[in-house]
Parts: C-alpha cells; structure tokens; sequence
C-alpha cells in the first residue's frame, strides 16, 4: 500500500483506500466527489455514493454539499488563497478552467437534490425499481423492516410437514432437548437467504427402526440378567478389588439404585447414565495391582452392548438432526422467497439478494451494462462492512475497464459481524488490487499528537495485533497542533493514554468479575466528578479554551447491562448521563415490565397477573403493599382502585395499545412517578419506544391485544434488532455519553473511558461460524472442536478490532482498566500489553501482583516518550458531588402578558367533584364512586339455607366490575337463558369467580331481562328490545362553561324534596373542588330507545339487604341519596339532551326523554315489577338551568 495522494490519484479504474480511525474519510471522499465532477465532468445523480446508515446517508449528503459549495466559491475568487488542502492542488498540481470549473459546480449544486448518495439498500431497491424488467422486480411491493412472522410461519409449516412425521423415538429426543421451530432455526438467524453461506456437514437421515429394534431385543435380555443375577453381579464387582477412586461400596450402591429403577421401568426410551459404569470396559480399564479377579458375568458385557448401541443411537440423534436443519435451512430459503412474492413484500435482505440473483442471471450483464450507463463512478464508504453479496454486486458494477470504483474502508474497524458483515470480502476484494490501485490515509486528525504516539505504541507492540496476518497495523500522525490539549489546572497532561491498573484484594488470584465491575464504575464515576470540579480541567483547541462539560465525557462500554452499572454509579454522584448504544428496546427491563403490565391489562380478572403487574419497577408498589392487598382479601380500597383501573385499561384496549398505554401514564400515575426517581427519564423513554412499536405493529398487522402480547413477547424472548429497536437518548442535555463501542464508531469525543477493555469475548453458543481457506463463511452444525477453535480465534480478533476503535475515539484523552480479573487473559489488551513478557496461561498471569503488570505496562510507555501512563486505579470514590454551577444562557426577553393566563380548563368527572378534585377521567363506572364519608359493611352474609343466591355474591369493586361486563357483552336481541349461562360463565371464569356462582348470577340476569322496566309500559322489557336500538357502555364529553361546587348546588336548588333526599342535599353541601371550565366525561351503562323515548339506564350491584323487600323505593331513594347518583343521573340526562337535540331534527325533551332508571341487581325478582328498580325523570326546568348556569 502506498500514502493516497490526491496529486496523482488516477481517478480511472479500481481504487481501495484504508482510512485509519481519524483520518479524514468523509473529507476524502468529498474531495474525490469534486475530482468526479470536474475531471469526469459527472452530474451528481451520476457519481453513486454508497454507505450503510441513514445517519452516515445524511452527514455524506451535507459535507459534499458544503464542499461543492466551497469549491465554487474558490473558483468564484470569493475569498483569498485557501489553506485547504484539496483546493491547493486544484489550484496546481490538477488545476482547472476556472471558467469551466464554475459552470460543472453551479451545475451539480442547483441538481444536488438528485444525487445519487443512497445507503446500500436504498441503492438496490432504486436499481431494481428503475430496471424492473431486466431484474422481474414488481413494481409495488412493500417494504416491509420485520419478516420474523413469515419466518415463524414458514418454520411452523415445516415442523408440522417433516418433523412431526419422524419416528417417535426421535420425536422424544427433540422433546427431551427442548427443540421448537425456533430452536431448529436458530443457527440459521440472519442467514435464512444467504446464498454464500457453506453448511457443514452434510448428513442424511438414515433408518432409525433397525438400531431401535435391537436396543429394545438386548434390553430385554438385560432386564433378565439383572434381575434374576443382581446379588451375583454386586457380589462380584464389589469383591474383584478395583480401583477405589471409581468402584467404591457408595458409588456402586449408587450404581445399582439406577440399574434397578431403569429395569423396573420397562422401557430403553429413557438412557441409563450408568450403563458405562458395569461396562466390562470401564471395569477392565480400573484393573489395579490390587485387584483380586476380573468380574466375568455376562452382564457386564450386556451393559458394554447397551451401552455402545445407547451411543450409536445418540450419534444417529445427532445426525438426524443435521439432517433436518438442513432440509430447514432448504425449504427457508424456498418457502421465504416463495410467500414473499405471494404477498408481494420485500425485506432488506431481500433487496440485496434480489439484485444479485439479477446480475447473475442470464441477462445480468445488460443489467450491469445500465447500472453503469446510470451511475458513471461510484464510491463505496464504510467497505469493511460489506459481505459477500455486496461486493459481488459492486464487482460487477465496476467490471468495465476505466470504471471509477472507490472502495473506502478500515479493515482495523471491521466490528458487525454479528450484522452480516465480513471482513473477508473486504480483504478478497483488495487482494484483486495492484500495490498502486491500493492506498492508505496516514494522518489522524481527531486525535493529539501524543494521543496518537501512545495508541502508536500500544498497537506496534505486538508483531499481529489485529490476529490476522492480512490486517496490519500502520502508524499514524497527528494533523493537530501540538498546543491542543486537556488541561489540568492550566497544565497540560503530558501522557494522554492513561491505563489504570486494577487493585486486587488478594494477590493471589484472579479478581470475580462482578466484584471488579463494581469497583470499577465506582472509580470511573467517581474520576469524572473529579474532572468536572470547577477550574479543574479546560479543553484547549485551536487557540480556544473552555471548562470541561459532562458531554465532553463518553463512557464505551460492550453492553445494555454495563451501560445501565455505569449509569447508576453516575447517578449517585448527581452526574447527569444518557445511553447511546446498540442494545435493543427489547432487552430493557421497562419491555419486560410492559408485557406483564399488558397481560394484566388483557386480563383484568385474573388477581394473579396484576399483582404480578404491580411489583413491576414502572408500576412501582412494593411486595409489602401487595402482600396487605392479599391479606385483605380483596376489601382493601386501594386493591379495588387498582382493579377498577385495570379494568378500565381493558375497555380502552379496543382503541389500541397506544390507548392503553397512554391512560397507564396519566391515569394511573406512571408518568409522574417513574419520572421522580433516579434514571426516570432513561425509563421513561423506553417506555414510549415500546409503545411506539407495538403501535407500529399493531397497524402493520392489524392485531388486537392479546396478538400484541404475543408479539411482544417473542421479541423479548428472541433476538430481534434493528435500526428501529435501538435504544434512543433519552434527553439532550449536557450529560455524560454512556455508548456501546460499537455505536461509537465513526464518532469523537474530548474524553473517553473504556472501563471493560479487560474484559475478553464471551464465546457465543448454539452456531459455530468461521471462514475456510478460500475466505467463505462456513456455518458447522455438528460444533466440532477444531472449527469451534476457529470460531473462537476470529471472534478474538474481532475483539481486538473492537479495542481498537474504543481506544481511537478520544480527542484529548482516553483511560483504560486493565489487570488480573478473570477472563481478562483472554482479552486482546493481554496480547498488546504483556507480549514477550509473561505466558498467556491464567496461572501465569495470576502469579503476578498487581505492582508487577503496572511495571510492565510502565516499560511499554518508557519505551520512548509516548503519551502513555499507568497507575493504580483510584479508590471508588473521590467524595466529589457533582454541581452544575454553569448558568444557563441569557434567554432574549419575553412579551409580559397584559392579563394572567387561565388555567381552569380541564376534564372534570361526577368522580372527581365527588373526590374534591374535580377534575380526572372517569373510569367505567363499577359502583365504587361513592363519597368518602359513606361507609358500607363489606362483611359476606351467611349463604341462604338453601344454596347460594344473588345476595350472597361477594360485593366490592370486583364483583361489580364483573356484573357489568356480563351486561355490557350481552345480546338483547334476542335473549335466551343459554345465552345468559354462555355469556356469564365466560365473564365470570375470566374474573376468577368459582362455577358455584353461575346458577345464581344467570338467575339473577335472567329476572332482569324479564323485568318491567319502563313504568308506563308494563309489558316492555330488555329481552324485548329490537336491534340497533342501545348502545353500551357510551362515552360522553361535555362541554362545561362554569364548573363549581356553588353552580351544582344552584342547579337542584328548589327541585327536590329536602326531607325525601336528606342524604343529597348534604353531599351537595359539602361538594369542594376547584372552579373550572372545560369538558365533562363519563360513561352511561346503558342507552336504550323504545317507542319513539330514549332512557339512561344505570347498572348497580349495591348491597342493601338479603331480602327483595330490602330494595324497595324507599331504600333505593335512600341509596341513591347517599350514594350521590342522583348527581350522576342527571349529568347523563345532560348528556344525552346534548346528544339528541343534534341528532333528532324536531328533538324535544318532554317527548323525546323517556328518563333515567337505576337497576339495583341485586333486589330485581320476577314476582315484584318494582323491586330493584329505581325510575326518575329529571324536569325540564334542571335542563333549562343546567344549559344556562353550567354548559358551554
């Protein structure tokens, strides 16, 4: 490789450029960009541009714009001789007509809106759009950014058609081994259409029943030899003298337990783990000097037939399985393919696939042909991130001799495998490359002038660093000023790399990792507070100087769990802090939270699901709470409130999880009270993204709740991730940066922490993936030791690439941990930091105390003035509190208001002016609203002798909540008593109530359909009404021009009898909230018409008595005093006035109202037309009233 130099480049033909960490990537390809425009004379829609994010789509898009913008301005002579580097050598080594220069870049900044810069799907979802006919592609098939559902399907598909026809011997191991469809495509997740991947190995499904047949032949024989010889078969083994260490009285004891339950099994389908143990041999190879005779019954030699045949049958288990995950692996990439097209949908992979099938097809290279007749030059940024099918698609777009193909990259930063990205294309891609078509970038404009030599040196220190002889490690230099630097009390730091070596507790051995990780994040924090002190530490750049901020400060970590350590550590030092990594939504405790929060939604009568719910971290209650909830067996007020909100969650489901989510932050108290606690703000936009998605998928789908549990559900349990799924910033406050090295990536900051740099690569189970020889990706289903081996070595060099970004992202300075914890042998900071010194063996290592790897490491930084330093971590803490003591920028002044805003326009409910609030949303009403001066016994009456009845149904916010759901599902047209059974036994199992009390609720409902209900028109009852004529459960606003407690009092003054409603004027007279105007919302049970009349009706299971006479008028009146629902009726009057004078072109109250009627359930019986029902009619003079003191 050479120096790239922009002086001489032939901008013709093939050409890769390594752009090492910082040095200036994004400014070379712009300045390539300005040498295509000129030079080639392209338009911007001609030269492609090609990344991998939209993130990186947008920055590419905005820099080249500004540099074209530039660039005519210094053709213009706008400005005086540039300093910048690209318009020097235009300016001479490459110079222009400055005349023509002008004209090509006007050209290309008045069409740059066209141009051709695109991610590497949105590139080949435009080409196979634009070449429809050349590549079969339709022309509106949809995006779609999940296809886990098809995949589920199609695997479901598979395991119903070939595995459940397997023999049921093996049908048994797949259950033992806990296999799903899932866990059969599990190896295959991100690769179900790759067409590069090898599987090995080949296996082929071979006869089972013949090696089952003689298992079950030789276990009978062996049944019959233990029984009829056990006591001879002991005596022998136990006398023979064999080796202790293995025969001992216990262990053989042991032995013989095991042979004797599998005997008295009677079956060989479950193995026998002590087969091998009376094996003649194991017992020939325990033979000591000691041994007195060799045990010689024919049983040991049936237990070594058994146990061989045991083994083969396990081997031909394994191999049937290969088998089947290959015959998987086929029918995923047919079937997926196959449905897709039926659904005329695409996936992102499936737009790369598509456009790589065409090139290759027959008529693939008139497609090329096009693609480079469209885009005359294209560059490709970020190459190390490509794959095999990428490049073939960018080979064949650059095939052409004098094709301009820029391949723009850094092996060193080749870090997403776990995205489908192989370093190996990029390194077979370079290797067809001459020396000169090769080029390198070597000067790092990120990072200080010692910040490089110390990064220098760490990475020459070891002769393969990147554990890969095809990737090398090139020293750099440093484009910044010697004067740019982190001071430290106005001085300089003169080592920029700091490496705080780990303290142990005993020198002796390696430290836990839990233990370090603690200590660790403890000092990190405790540092960083430190540093932030004011006068502490100023950033001087470009003869600037400014305080160090929290946002400066960027903390990179390898995962979800250590981000969310380090930010409680943050925390509780008062360090402000965000998350910025690449974990998903889905592995945060708040989804988690969620799924039960929703499941208890979905169920509301199940007490289990939300207590469950309850104890979640959003929900906040402790276990004490939810322990007195269960000790008051249900009669605990605040237990109903909990299930009365539940409930009403669970109505609101209809109108989607965004409905329901949005009333369990605001009604329900979330929002206010995750936002209270330490990293609320973190959990509360978790929280949002969650909902966003179930949104997203509820619309895409069209699925209800319990399909968005579901959903929800998998994704927990799976591995799902996308751009989409990615944890988001939860403010945009100065706050210190908490990021995953992986999204750190292409990205800067003044200070850097790398906590875990010790920490080694955890080896992923369950897929052995590497690549062979020739650089293809080989996937190994049998796990074989030597390719697990090879597994392993390049997930070890993927690490150390790993390091190497994390330790390239700091400006001014950068700390790193390192020392003897366990697994840190393994992590390639061992490699840069001990090579040659001590034996990479975790004995070795752990010998060494804590002061011998800080003098080694110090060796390496006095190797040379280098930037490097080590020293002994910090104690945990400094004892600094950190205090923003930064004032706010000076806002411009704001107009003074002429006039105090007002605040009084709110939501009210009959709940809230109950409450003394006024204000809040009403719930479905389930008979708890009840003043909180009334008092009702909730003691259960004894049962009736003669069963129970509907006085004995339990009473509370549950039972009522469950009465008005059988109500509210019921079909009044027509009415039948199986219909009544059906529809209550549903309700009343979903609720939890016992079979016990069907007869008596059925009964019960029975009676009230039967009943008179309207006073004048005996014969009419809700069994009778016709279809279309009521609605349930309907929801009002109302507007409210002036609500107070004076107006309501004003409203029944002189209206009703003082001595007949005592109990109301009463409550009227202690009614206290706040004034207010605004809406009045509520739910009315029941809106029924009959004969040209419209009535309210009201559902109530109050207890008043155990007798029907209990609930007479009388009663009723005294309970609905008491009880203040004689406010509430005449609010739904209100309403329902409201509503019909709009919809009714001649509405007229006397005519049209036929009134309001309060079934109290529990006194209605077939004998008595007037028990259990209360019937009132509001006057039109409250009406009158009401629209001129209270509606708006």
């Amino acid at each position: 490789m050479k120096p790239l130099d922009l002086k001489s480049i032939d901008i013709s033909g093939s050409n890769l450029i390594e752009a090492s960490a910082g040095t200036g990537k994004t400014w070379t390809i712009a300045a390539l960009y300005i040498l295509l425009l000129l030079e080639k004379e392209l338009r911007p829609e001609q030269i492609l541009v090609v990344t991998y994010t939209k993130a990186a789509t947008a920055e590419l898009r905005d820099r080249i714009r500004r540099r074209i913008g530039q660039t005519l301005e210094f053709y213009s002579g706008g400005r005086p001789a540039s300093t910048d580097a690209l318009e020097q050598i235009l300016d001479t080594d490459r110079r222009q007509d400055p005349e023509r220069a002008r004209l090509l870049l006007t050209r290309a900044l008045y069409s740059f809106d066209n141009a051709a810069i695109f991610t590497i799907h949105g590139f080949c979802q435009r080409a196979l759009l634009e070449n429809a006919f050349e590549s079969g592609s339709l022309f509106d098939s949809e995006m779609i950014t999940d296809q886990s559902a098809i995949v589920q399907q199609v695997c479901d598909d598979f395991w119903r058609s070939s595995i459940l026809t397997e023999p049921d011997e093996f049908l048994e191991h797949l259950v033992a081994g806990k296999y799903t469809p899932e866990k059969l495509a599990a190896p295959f997740a991100g690769h179900y259409q790759n067409p590069g991947l090898k599987i090995v190995p080949e296996r082929h499904e071979r006869e089972l029943n013949p090696l089952i047949a003689e298992r079950d032949r030789l276990y009978v024989t062996f049944c019959e030899s233990w029984k009829t010889g056990r006591d001879v078969i002991l005596e022998q083994i136990e006398s023979a003298g064999l080796h202790q260490g293995s025969y001992s009285p216990n262990q053989i004891a042991t032995a013989a337990g095991i042979i004797n339950s599998w005997v008295e099994g009677a079956s060989a389908k479950q193995p026998c783990g002590k087969l091998e143990f009376f094996s003649s041999g194991r017992i020939a190879s325990k033979v000591t000097k000691t041994t007195r005779h060799i045990p010689d019954h024919d049983f040991f030699t049936l237990c070594q037939q058994m146990h061989d045949l045991t083994e083969a049958l396990e081997e031909l288990f394994r191999d049937r399985l290969i088998a089947c995950r290959l015959n998987l692996k086929r029918w995923l990439e047919r079937e997926l393919r196959l449905r897709k097209q039926a659904l005329n949908k695409r996936c992102f992979d499936d737009l790369l696939l598509d456009l790589h099938l065409a090139l290759e097809a027959g008529s693939g290279g008139e497609l090329a042909s096009r693609l480079r007749e469209r885009y005359r030059a294209a560059l490709i940024d970020e190459f190390q991130d490509t794959d095999p099918l990428q490049w073939n698609i960018f080979r064949r777009l650059g095939d052409a001799d004098g094709y301009p193909l820029f391949l723009i990259g850094d092996p060193k930063q080749a870090i997403y495998s776990f995205r489908g990205a192989d370093v190996f294309a990029y390194l077979k891609a370079g290797s067809n490359l001459v020396d000169d078509r090769r080029h390198t970038l070597g000067t790092n404009f990120r990072s200080t002038p010692a910040l490089v030599t110390a990064v220098n040196r760490l990475f020459s220190n070891h002769p393969d660093p990147f554990l890969c002889t095809d990737i090398s490690f090139e020293p750099v230099t440093s484009g910044r000023s010697a004067n740019d630097s982190l001071l430290h009390y106005g001085s300089p730091v003169p080592q920029p790399l700091q490496a705080w070596i780990f303290p142990r507790d005993d020198q002796s051995k390696a430290e836990n990792k839990p233990a370090a990780i603690e200590k660790i994040v403890q000092s990190v924090a405790g540092e960083i507070a430190r540093l932030l002190e004011p006068g502490h530490s100023v950033i001087s750049s470009g003869g600037q100087a400014r305080a160090l901020n929290p946002g400066d400060i960027a903390i990179l970590v390898k995962s979800h769990k250590q981000a969310e350590l380090v930010q409680q550590a943050l925390q509780a030092l008062c360090i402000p802090s965000v998350q910025q990594g690449s974990a998903t939504i889905f592995k945060t405790t708040e989804a988690l939270d969620l799924l039960r929060i929703l499941r208890a939604v979905a169920e509301p009568g199940r007490e289990r699901l939300l207590r469950e719910a309850l104890l979640t971290g959003t929900m906040g209650l402790t276990a004490n709470q939810v322990a007195a909830f269960v000790d008051s067996s249900g009669e605990d007020p605040e237990w109903e409130a909990w299930l009365l909100r539940f409930h009403d969650l669970h109505a609101a489901a209809g109108g989607g999880v965004v409905a329901v989510i949005s009333r369990l932050l605001g009604n329900c108290g979330v929002r206010a009270r995750v936002l209270s606690r330490a990293g609320g703000e973190r959990c509360l936009t978790n929280i949002l993204h969650c909902c966003e998605l179930l949104h997203q998928a509820e619309h895409e789908r069209g699925t209800s709740l319990p399909d968005s549990i579901n959903w929800l559900e998998r994704r927990i349990s799976g591995d799902y991730s996308d751009d989409a799924t990615l944890l988001r910033l939860e403010t945009d406050d100065n706050a210190v940066i908490i990021s995953t090295i992986h999204t750190s990536k292409g990205l800067q900051y003044p200070l850097v922490f790398v906590p875990f740099a010790w920490d080694a690569p955890s080896a992923r189970s369950g897929r052995v993936m590497f690549h062979d020889p020739a650089g293809n990706l080989v996937l190994d289903l049998a796990e074989e030791d030597e390719n697990r081996k090879l597994a392993g070595e390049e997930r070890d060099a993927e690490a150390a690439r790993l390091l190497y970004v994390a330790l390239t992202r700091a400006e001014f300075r950068c700390y790193f941990v390192w020392g003897c914890i366990n697994g840190a042998i393994d992590s390639p900071l061992f490699n840069l930091l001990h090579h040659g010194k001590v034996k990479k063996e975790n004995k070795s290592f752990a010998a060494l105390e804590d002061l011998e790897i800080l003098t080694q490491v110090r060796e390496l930084a006095a190797a040379g003035d280098c930037g490097l330093s080590a020293e002994l971590m910090p104690p945990e803490t400094s004892g600094c509190i950190y205090r923003n003591d930064i004032a706010p920028p000076a806002l411009p002044g704001c107009r003074t208001l002429s006039r105090p805003p007002r605040d009084d326009w709110r939501v009210a409910s009959f709940s809230g002016m109950l409450s003394g609030t006024g204000h809040g949303f009403q719930p479905h009403d389930h008979d708890n609203l009840v003043t909180a001066a009334i008092t009702e016994d909730t003691r259960l009456p004894e049962p009736a002798t003669g069963g129970l009845t509907i006085f004995d149904f339990p009473r509370g916010a549950k039972a009522g909540t469950c009465l008005h759901e059988i109500f509210e599902q019921l079909d009044f047209c027509p009415l039948n008593r199986d219909d009544i059974t059906r529809t209550a036994g549903i309700v009343l199992a979903a609720n939890g109530f016992q079979e016990c009390w069907l007869p008596a609720v059925s009964g019960m409902i029975a009676d009230v359909a039967s009943a008179s209900i309207i006073r004048d028109d005996p014969g009419f009852c809700l069994s009778r009404l016709r279809s279309g004529s009521w609605q349930c459960e309907m929801e009002f606003y109302l507007p409210l021009g002036h609500l107070a407690p004076e107006t309501i009092r004003a409203l029944f003054d002189g209206l009703l009898e003082e001595d007949c409603y005592r109990g109301f004027h009463e409550i009227l007279a202690n009614l206290s909230f706040r004034r207010s105007r605004g809406m009045l919302q509520g739910f009315i049970d029941l809106v029924f018409e009959h004969a040209g009349r419209y009535y309210i009706l009201d559902w109530k299971s109050n207890y008043l008595g155990h007798r029907p006479s209990d609930y007479g008028q009388e009663q009723m009146r005294e309970s609905m005093a008491r009880s203040a629902y004689i406010l509430q009726y005449h609010l739904y009057t209100l309403a329902l006035d409201r509503l019909l004078k709009r919809r009714l072109p001649d509405y007229d109250y006397e005519t049209h109202f036929g009134g309001a009627i309060y079934v109290y359930l529990r006194g209605v019986t077939g004998n008595d037309a007037q028990s259990g029902i209360y019937r009132e009619r509001p006057s039109a003079r409250f009406v009158a009233r009401a629209n001129r003191l209270l509606l708006a």
